[in-house]
């Protein structure tokens, strides 16, 4: 690995590789998409992967379920709209509810992202699960900033040189 300040700083730069890693990721990803003729952008496939399957749902739901922001949603909706993946529509109990699906080009591409997406899934096992555990690393950092948040370690941690 190249040397270079984030590098040197181990855990204290976490967010800045993080960020490096996503930005390579999602770069690749662009680039795989663009060889298979697929127009979806990288930052839009998990709201068309959630909303394939279900057979709709509403903005709330999927803000709750992939942790987003309901603008954060919204403007990811509005990409894949522009895509013709996706359409929304009132409900039909609550009008005041926006409930998006696929459409029939979504649908139709969907065959398509699924080959696609069943050799990422076997790279991701392989890379991110056998090889470095990732996965199972961020599983557990998760689960552990549930239970006390980054923002309230860093308090009790201020806490306790206080009383030391």
């Amino acid at each position: 690995m190249i040397a270079n300040i984030i590098n040197e700083s181990g855990s204290f730069a976490i967010g800045a590789r993080l960020r490096r890693l996503y930005d390579s990721l999602t770069n690749d990803m662009t680039l795989i998409y663009q060889e298979q003729g697929l127009p979806l952008e990288t930052k839009d496939f998990i709201l068309y992967y959630l909303v394939s399957k279900r057979s709709s749902i509403s903005i709330s739901e999927i803000a709750k379920e992939l942790n987003l922001t309901h603008p954060a949603v919204i403007h990811i909706a509005k990409s894949l709209e522009k895509t013709g993946y996706i359409e929304s529509e009132k409900s039909a109990s609550d009008s005041r509810k926006r409930l998006l699906k696929l459409t029939k080009k979504g649908q139709k591409d969907l065959a398509k992202y699924r080959v696609l997406w069943d050799d990422i899934m076997a790279l991701n096992q392989q890379l991110f699960e056998q090889e470095v555990q990732l996965l199972q690393s961020i599983q557990k950092l998760e689960e552990l900033l549930k239970e006390r948040t980054y923002y309230q370690r860093y308090h009790g941690l201020q806490a306790s040189k206080k009383t030391d």
